[in-house]
């Protein structure tokens, strides 16, 4: 009961907090009437309004509204909303975290409930010796309630959707790519930045992951895009950096030390000005964990800028466990965000992996598994340099696994061009044609 009445005091005065909940926690998980329906009312114009004010008088008129909530209406009063709203001060929570955990207990209340019900209902069946198929019986009871609990919708038919499907293959038809394009034209034969699916880098230590990252960030937000960036590498202040030296072409070192001319630091005054035009959000997580990055995205989401990409720098676990429960631990990581959050969300992912010393990648089944495609980035060798000449570029880009379209060869690659003083990769010429099959 504490917790429902923090849920209902926390979302008078964060309306908006709603959308964390909204998924999972429904009017029926409450006891208390009066806080069933104002959950109700707020979590329905939500859906249908967005942000707005959870007043006594935006209430009382959602639920007069429509026949199948005015009934609601007759339980609540102006009196008692106003009361409810002078009692939120003292009870309210405010960060999503908090909010999370009061309807997580909501719900788990909820959930004992039904279950104790359901449990005492099976214990009839088994008094009596007359119930047919019990094991039948007792199995339909409980697996009812563990479905309703899933927070799965219901799964519709195929041809139910198929409509909807060929409408959303025909509104991503540009006529050239089938997704967001990637500055590197080349990649684009083999693969896009897409809504529901993950695009991965794969690299060896210290050998551009970042950078690559940050690049495709840039090109993303000159489309205008928003674009979250959650990055265990980098705080804030020396991603900026990294933004600044590449927007601006002025060396890295040269930037932090303060060592630029003047026309050069007007160039950075120009491109400081311009991010903040931008819809960019970046987040440092020196250690992820799946709440947050869930959280994270969801908050973003709902901002009134939205979200059309999530960039993740890079799929790592935490390092505390052993080794198979660290590959448990980044399967799950990477299943969430291409699962939960870029097919759950609609939205883009693209992110990063480390590769071994053989150029494996790390724990490469479980990321495979969950990846749309994945690009291996090396550095060429000085054969291959001298093979394919210097217009050509010092590293190569191999797609090696892909869901959505074409992978290279043995021996067929992107040639890019990697300047590390200026956090750039650019596309070089190619040196051979690229005939992927």
């Amino acid at each position: 009961m504490e917790s429902e009445s923090g849920v209902i005091a926390t979302l008078i005065q964060h309306p908006d907090y709603v959308l964390f909940s909204e998924d999972y926690l429904f009017p029926e998980h409450f006891t208390n009437a009066e806080n069933k329906c104002v959950y109700m009312a707020i979590r329905n114009m939500a859906q249908n309004k967005g942000v707005f004010n959870a007043d006594p008088y935006n209430i009382i008129s959602y639920l007069n509204s429509s026949n199948a909530t005015k009934e609601y209406a007759n339980i609540l009063t102006v009196d008692k909303l106003n009361e409810l709203r002078d009692m939120s001060y003292i009870l309210c929570r405010h960060t999503p975290e908090e909010y999370n955990m009061l309807c997580d207990n909501v719900v788990d209340a909820a959930f004992r409930r039904k279950a104790f019900m359901v449990l005492d209902q099976c214990q009839g069946f088994c008094r009596s010796s007359e119930t047919p198929n019990l094991g039948q019986q007792i199995y339909n009871a409980i697996d009812g309630v563990i479905g309703e609990f899933s927070y799965a919708n219901d799964i519709p038919k195929f041809k139910d959707v198929i409509d909807d499907c060929w409408e959303e293959i025909k509104s991503r038809q540009s006529g050239e790519y089938a997704g967001i394009p990637f500055k590197f034209k080349t990649l684009n034969q083999y693969a896009t930045i897409e809504p529901g699916e993950l695009f991965l880098f794969a690299a060896g230590p210290k050998e551009g992951k970042s950078i690559m990252l940050l690049n495709c960030a840039v090109d993303l937000l000159k489309k205008d895009l928003s674009v979250l960036y959650l990055d265990s590498e980098l705080g804030t202040r020396l991603f900026t950096a990294r933004l600044l030296s590449h927007l601006s072409g002025v060396e890295y070192r040269r930037l932090t030390s303060g060592n630029y001319t003047e026309e050069e630091a007007q160039r950075i005054d120009e491109q400081r000005e311009w991010l903040k035009t931008r819809k960019l959000t970046h987040i440092y997580m020196p250690i992820f964990d799946t709440q947050s990055v869930y959280s994270a995205a969801k908050k973003v989401k709902h901002s009134p800028e939205g979200l059309d990409v999530l960039i993740v720098d890079y799929f790592k676990a935490s390092g505390q466990n052993d080794a198979f429960a660290t590959y448990q631990e980044l399967g799950r990581f990477v299943d969430m965000v291409k699962n939960n959050l870029a097919g759950g969300m609609k939205i883009c992912a693209l992110g990063a992996v480390q590769t071994t010393s053989s150029g494996k990648i790390a724990d490469s089944a479980k990321i495979s598994r969950n990846a749309s495609t994945i690009a291996i980035m090396e550095n060429k060798t000085p054969e291959e340099i001298e093979a394919d000449g210097p217009e050509c570029g010092n590293k190569k880009l191999r797609v090696v696994l892909n869901r959505n379209g074409m992978q290279h060869a043995e021996g067929e690659y992107i040639s890019l061009n990697f300047n590390g003083n200026l956090i750039s990769f650019e596309e070089a010429k190619q040196a051979i044609p690229q005939m992927p099959y």
